[in-house]
């Protein structure tokens, strides 16, 4: 995880909540972002990740309310962030990169929120340890070791899920935790088109050397299955949409010295498989390497940090035993013929380097120069990426803070996230993004302002949901590279209005334009106006209420394909927008137990939202889904 400054000020501190009975929540926490995240990036404590209405208690859903992120429909936690696809965009879980999100439906995150301390969302430029991305990156953080055992649980209609942790003798901590999807069968009952099932794992044990020394050993995973049944279909009934899985075991060694100089070594094992998706079976296993060291220099007023990782990849693809169905999807069969050239057997190599050093100028203003270097290798291609960037926090006596910032980014082709099925080789080169922001925050007291203009141009960009529209699927689709040129202003607010009520606020102005050859058109995922208002509020009592309104305008409504001729300024689809609601009710059972019972409902608008557009010689027509909801009616208890 990226340092915080040593020596930055942080701006005005919240006020004290009031007083609760024990095992009930405080009051509802202010937290200011970019007191501990490096500059430029943004921040969200456990809170805003846990109370947020629509999130559903998921870390990485709480991002969706921060400006410049746009989901790629309502609900799905998958985001163009800064223009970016969500190919190019990368999540992280105590530094390892983890390849699926989400179950499957309206399952939990593959992370439990209850081991999520913090998470810090890097728009880009990122500091210097995070690299082989062309977007942006998504940082969640578990908290220490925790001194007594505790543990929390939850039952919701379709899972159960829990994680207990604590200390076995004086030196040894360990975590155990997991969901089901106990409910699937259920779920497939009431929608007999629908046969469902995920679960996941976690599996911790930190074991202290010294009082410098620490060692962890971290293993998690998840698997998900998501199909449809045509009970007409007497010969081919069941229709695969996912069937994967991923497993990760990471060895970490951490040293901090009296001196404050950090070194971290970590090796981590991993294996990613797709079935019956394309091709018969993806197979990936990976092992991943990384050293760090951070020291303080200059009596505190500088802090040098530097590292090397390596990344092998084997790939095992296994292609269709049996030809596909003579009768596909539209578009199915041209993408089921693209997959052998696409993805192929392969052992893929990346070595890294890197280096930054935050430099305080004074007791408001920090500057943060890096590099990164990495070297890519894949049948038989090879390239080369090296990485510049600068970011810096000045600040104009105590309230206000400009940051700048401006770097270059790069990344190999690139899909949306699924496990062991990413491109082999490197057609077409790297993707190199050159990422310039120049913000301003403004802190009064409770209450922080904050106003970015940004630019993100991406030369060599893989995006083949956002360069073309429509159920065109073909090796070409996915190959085809595009100049994609993303410019805006992003507005946030935050803080507390009263000590119970607390507020989210977000606004993106921004365009998204593609150029291939002489043509310079909007992304297909291009929405000019995107936001977002939240209100959370402590109603006493151990009671919780929240409500959050979305809106978005639409997407270019003409198809965007080879051969049909589309605007550059063509008409739109009609906007988005949704409410979301969170009521949610503690009970102390004792000194340090509690019981709950929350309602979280998203689309409590029964919205329905217009996903794509099909186009003919007559002209095109909006296909619309929904209304999509997604209430959760959960228990949870802890102790």
């Amino acid at each position: 995880m990226p340092a915080a400054p040593p020596a930055d000020v942080p701006a005005a501190p919240p006020p004290e909540p009031p007083p609760e009975p024990p095992a009930a929540p405080a009051g509802i926490e202010v937290t200011v972002e970019g007191d501990r995240a490096p500059a430029g990036s943004v921040s969200l404590s456990r809170r805003d990740i846990r109370e947020l209405p629509g999130a559903l208690g998921d870390p990485f859903r709480a991002i969706e309310v921060q400006p410049g992120v746009t989901a790629i429909a309502s609900g799905l936690p998958y985001y163009y962030i800064r223009g970016a696809p969500p190919g190019n965009v990368g999540y992280f879980f105590n530094g390892i990169q983890v390849p699926l999100l989400f179950h499957v439906g309206a399952g939990p995150g593959v992370i439990p929120a209850s081991i999520v301390q913090r998470l810090e969302m890097h728009l880009g430029p990122y500091p210097a340890d995070i690299g082989r991305l062309a977007g942006a990156a998504i940082e969640a953080e578990s908290g220490p070791p925790p001194d007594t055992w505790r543990g929390e649980g939850s039952i919701r209609f379709v899972d159960l899920g829990g994680v207990v942790e604590g200390p076995i003798g004086e030196d040894r901590h360990v975590l155990f935790g997991g969901h089901y999807a106990a409910g699937a069968a259920l779920v497939s009952a009431i929608a007999p088109s629908v046969d469902v099932g995920y679960a996941d794992y976690q599996h911790r044990q930190t074991f202290r050397l010294s009082p410098e020394e620490r060692f962890t050993v971290f293993a998690f995973g998840a698997y998900d299955y998501l199909a449809s049944i045509d009970a007409d279909d007497a010969e081919n009934p069941t229709t695969v949409l996912l069937d994967s899985d991923f497993h990760r075991v990471d060895l970490r060694y951490d040293r901090e010295d009296d001196a404050g100089a950090r070194l971290r070594a970590a090796l981590t094992l991993g294996l990613d498989q797709s079935r019956q998706v394309g091709v018969e079976l993806a197979q990936a296993w990976k092992l991943n390497a990384r050293i760090s060291l951070a020291r303080p220099l200059l009596a505190g007023r500088a802090l040098l940090r530097a590292g090397v990782d390596a990344a092998v990849d084997r790939y095992h693809i296994v292609p269709h035993l049996q030809p596909p169905s003579d009768e596909p999807v539209e578009g199915t069969a041209q993408l089921e013929e693209s997959f052998p050239e696409l993805f192929r057997s392969r052992l893929d190599l990346a070595l890294g380097a890197w280096a930054d050093a935050l430099l305080v100028l004074d007791e408001r203003s920090t500057i943060t120069p890096g590099v990164r270097v990495d070297h890519y290798t894949s049948l038989g291609e090879s390239a080369l990426a090296v990485d510049p960037r600068i970011v810096g926090r000045f600040g104009l006596g105590d309230r206000v803070r400009l940051i700048p910032a401006i770097g270059v980014a790069s990344q190999l082709p690139g899909l949306a996230p699924l496990p062991a099925l990413q491109i082999g080789g490197i057609p077409g080169g790297l993707q190199r993004s050159l990422q310039s922001s120049f913000g301003v925050e403004v802190g009064l007291g409770p209450v922080e302002l904050s106003a970015t203009g940004f630019r993100q141009v991406t030369f060599g960009l893989s995006d083949p949901i956002g360069t073309g529209r429509g159920s065109t699927l073909s090796a070409e689709r996915f190959l085809t590279r595009s100049l994609g040129d993303t410019y805006g202003l992003e507005l946030g607010a935050r803080g507390a209005l009263r000590r119970n009520l607390f507020f989210l606020a977000s606004y993106t102005l921004s365009r998204s334009t593609r150029t291939r050859g002489a043509a310079t058109l909007p992304s297909a995922y291009d929405r000019a106006h995107v936001a977002h208002v939240a209100l959370l509020y402590d109603l006493g009592r151990g009671w919780r209420g929240g409500i959050r309104h979305v809106f978005y305008t639409g997407f270019p409504a003409d198809e965007i394909a080879p051969g049909r001729a589309a605007s550059e300024h063509p008409d739109r689809i009609r906007p988005f927008y949704r409410l979301d609601m969170r009521l949610s009710k503690r009970w102390a059972l004792g000194a340090r137990s509690y019981l709950g019972l929350v309602f979280d409902l998203q689309n409590a608008t029964l919205t329905k939202e217009v996903f794509d557009v099909s186009c003919d010689d007559r002209g095109c027509t909006p296909e619309t889904f929904g209304p999509i909801t997604m209430p959760g009616l959960a228990i949870e208890g802890g102790f």
